[in-house]
Protein backbone atom coordinates (compact mmCIF):
# COMPACT_ATOMS: atom_id res chain seq x y z
CA UNK A 1 0.00 0.00 0.00
CA UNK A 2 1.37 3.58 -1.27
CA UNK A 3 2.34 6.05 2.28
CA UNK A 4 0.32 9.05 2.28
CA UNK A 5 1.41 12.74 1.81
CA UNK A 6 0.76 12.88 6.15
CA UNK A 7 2.85 9.61 6.17
CA UNK A 8 6.13 11.22 4.69
CA UNK A 9 6.00 14.40 5.96
CA UNK A 10 5.44 12.67 9.81
CA UNK A 11 8.40 10.48 8.65
CA UNK A 12 10.69 13.59 8.96
CA UNK A 13 9.05 14.80 12.77
CA UNK A 14 11.47 14.52 15.33
CA UNK A 15 9.77 11.08 17.42
CA UNK A 16 11.42 8.11 18.63
CA UNK A 17 11.43 5.34 15.93
CA UNK A 18 8.28 3.75 18.25
CA UNK A 19 5.92 6.50 17.91
CA UNK A 20 6.93 6.87 14.85
CA UNK A 21 5.69 3.15 13.69
CA UNK A 22 2.15 4.21 15.88
CA UNK A 23 1.61 7.07 13.85
CA UNK A 24 2.29 5.81 11.05
CA UNK A 25 -0.66 2.39 11.97
CA UNK A 26 -2.90 5.31 12.86
CA UNK A 27 -2.37 7.78 9.64
CA UNK A 28 -2.61 4.55 7.52
CA UNK A 29 -6.24 4.28 9.15
CA UNK A 30 -6.93 8.18 8.69
CA UNK A 31 -8.58 9.93 6.04
CA UNK A 32 -6.49 11.95 3.73
CA UNK A 33 -6.49 14.94 6.23
CA UNK A 34 -5.45 12.71 9.14
CA UNK A 35 -8.92 13.11 10.91
CA UNK A 36 -11.34 10.41 11.91
CA UNK A 37 -9.69 7.21 12.48
CA UNK A 38 -10.76 4.82 14.52
CA UNK A 39 -8.51 1.84 15.48
CA UNK A 40 -8.52 -0.27 18.63
CA UNK A 41 -5.00 -0.58 21.40
CA UNK A 42 -5.34 -4.35 20.08
CA UNK A 43 -5.39 -4.26 16.51
CA UNK A 44 -2.23 -1.37 16.62
CA UNK A 45 -0.48 -3.96 18.50
CA UNK A 46 -1.13 -6.47 15.46
CA UNK A 47 -0.35 -3.75 13.07
CA UNK A 48 2.92 -2.78 15.06
CA UNK A 49 4.25 -5.90 16.42
CA UNK A 50 3.88 -4.24 20.24
CA UNK A 51 2.73 -4.95 22.84
CA UNK A 52 -0.84 -3.42 23.90
CA UNK A 53 0.61 -2.15 26.88
CA UNK A 54 3.26 -0.40 25.11
CA UNK A 55 1.18 0.77 21.98
CA UNK A 56 -0.87 2.43 25.39
CA UNK A 57 2.37 4.08 26.77
CA UNK A 58 2.80 5.14 22.98
CA UNK A 59 -0.41 6.72 22.31
CA UNK A 60 0.06 8.27 25.45
CA UNK A 61 3.17 9.95 25.10
CA UNK A 62 1.70 11.57 21.48
CA UNK A 63 -1.26 12.83 23.26
CA UNK A 64 0.53 14.28 26.22
CA UNK A 65 4.60 14.89 25.47
CA UNK A 66 4.41 15.19 21.99
CA UNK A 67 0.72 16.58 21.49
CA UNK A 68 0.71 15.13 17.67
CA UNK A 69 -2.79 13.45 18.72
CA UNK A 70 -6.11 14.00 19.93
CA UNK A 71 -8.54 11.66 21.16
CA UNK A 72 -11.63 11.91 21.67
CA UNK A 73 -12.46 9.17 24.28
CA UNK A 74 -16.19 7.35 23.67
CA UNK A 75 -18.20 5.34 26.57
CA UNK A 76 -20.83 2.77 25.71
CA UNK A 77 -21.85 2.68 29.42
CA UNK A 78 -20.49 2.90 32.90
CA UNK A 79 -17.24 0.41 32.70
CA UNK A 80 -17.64 -0.05 28.88
CA UNK A 81 -15.81 2.12 26.63
CA UNK A 82 -15.89 2.57 22.64
CA UNK A 83 -12.98 2.29 20.27
CA UNK A 84 -11.21 5.94 20.35
CA UNK A 85 -11.41 8.21 18.02
CA UNK A 86 -7.98 9.72 16.94
CA UNK A 87 -7.81 13.05 14.78
CA UNK A 88 -3.58 13.39 13.67
CA UNK A 89 -2.48 16.93 14.68
CA UNK A 90 -0.50 18.96 11.36
CA UNK A 91 1.13 21.96 13.64
CA UNK A 92 2.00 23.48 10.23
CA UNK A 93 -1.68 24.04 9.67
CA UNK A 94 -1.85 26.24 12.94
CA UNK A 95 -3.93 23.53 14.83
CA UNK A 96 -1.25 24.26 17.50
CA UNK A 97 1.27 26.68 18.07
CA UNK A 98 4.70 25.94 17.87
CA UNK A 99 5.45 26.71 21.89
CA UNK A 100 2.46 24.33 22.89
CA UNK A 101 3.98 21.77 20.84
CA UNK A 102 7.06 21.72 23.02
CA UNK A 103 8.29 19.00 24.23
CA UNK A 104 8.38 17.75 27.76
CA UNK A 105 5.76 20.64 28.67
CA UNK A 106 3.29 18.70 31.70
CA UNK A 107 -0.23 19.18 31.93
CA UNK A 108 -1.09 19.45 35.14
CA UNK A 109 -3.44 16.69 37.06
CA UNK A 110 -6.98 17.39 36.34
CA UNK A 111 -6.95 16.13 40.60
CA UNK A 112 -4.58 19.03 41.21
CA UNK A 113 -5.89 22.08 39.43
CA UNK A 114 -8.37 24.70 41.10
CA UNK A 115 -10.76 26.90 39.64
CA UNK A 116 -8.98 30.26 39.38
CA UNK A 117 -6.26 28.51 36.82
CA UNK A 118 -3.44 26.15 36.71
CA UNK A 119 -2.24 27.07 40.55
CA UNK A 120 -2.02 23.50 42.68
CA UNK A 121 -4.16 23.73 45.16
CA UNK A 122 -2.37 23.34 48.96
CA UNK A 123 -2.97 19.94 50.84
CA UNK A 124 -3.26 22.54 54.04
CA UNK A 125 -6.57 24.56 53.56
CA UNK A 126 -8.54 21.65 52.95
CA UNK A 127 -10.86 20.50 55.42
CA UNK A 128 -11.95 17.67 53.77
CA UNK A 129 -12.36 15.48 56.90
CA UNK A 130 -15.56 14.77 59.09
CA UNK A 131 -14.78 15.85 62.41
CA UNK A 132 -14.20 13.06 65.25
CA UNK A 133 -17.67 11.84 67.09
CA UNK A 134 -17.96 11.52 70.53
CA UNK A 135 -17.96 7.82 71.74
CA UNK A 136 -20.21 6.53 73.23
CA UNK A 137 -22.02 6.84 76.16
CA UNK A 138 -20.84 3.95 78.83
CA UNK A 139 -22.92 3.11 82.22
CA UNK A 140 -21.93 5.26 85.05
CA UNK A 141 -23.10 2.80 87.66
CA UNK A 142 -24.45 -0.87 87.31
CA UNK A 143 -27.38 -1.74 87.12
CA UNK A 144 -29.37 -2.68 90.66
CA UNK A 145 -31.11 -6.04 90.95
CA UNK A 146 -34.48 -4.18 90.68
CA UNK A 147 -33.51 -2.37 87.70
CA UNK A 148 -32.20 -5.69 86.24
CA UNK A 149 -35.27 -7.38 86.84
CA UNK A 150 -37.46 -4.90 84.67
CA UNK A 151 -35.82 -6.34 82.17
CA UNK A 152 -34.71 -9.84 82.95
CA UNK A 153 -36.09 -12.93 84.65
CA UNK A 154 -34.97 -12.66 88.29
CA UNK A 155 -32.35 -15.50 88.34
CA UNK A 156 -31.58 -15.76 85.05
CA UNK A 157 -27.93 -15.65 83.51
CA UNK A 158 -28.90 -12.55 81.64
CA UNK A 159 -29.68 -11.20 84.70
CA UNK A 160 -26.61 -11.89 86.60
CA UNK A 161 -24.48 -10.93 84.16
CA UNK A 162 -26.89 -7.04 83.32
CA UNK A 163 -25.18 -6.50 86.97
CA UNK A 164 -21.46 -7.86 86.66
CA UNK A 165 -21.85 -10.70 88.33
CA UNK A 166 -20.89 -14.51 87.74
CA UNK A 167 -24.12 -16.48 87.41
CA UNK A 168 -24.05 -19.67 90.08
CA UNK A 169 -22.83 -22.90 88.07
CA UNK A 170 -20.51 -21.30 85.57
CA UNK A 171 -17.84 -20.17 87.65
CA UNK A 172 -13.97 -20.73 87.19
CA UNK A 173 -13.44 -23.44 89.45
Amino acid sequence: MRASILQRIFRRVQISRAEGIVLDAILSKANMFGKHARVAYECLAGMTGYSVRHVKRLVKALIYERRLLRVTKRVLWPGRNAINHYDVVIPWRGEVSFEDMGVGKKYPRKDRVNNKGDKTCHPKGQTDKNPLLQPAQTFTKMPTETEASVWFKTGSELWYLAQGLTPPGTGTE
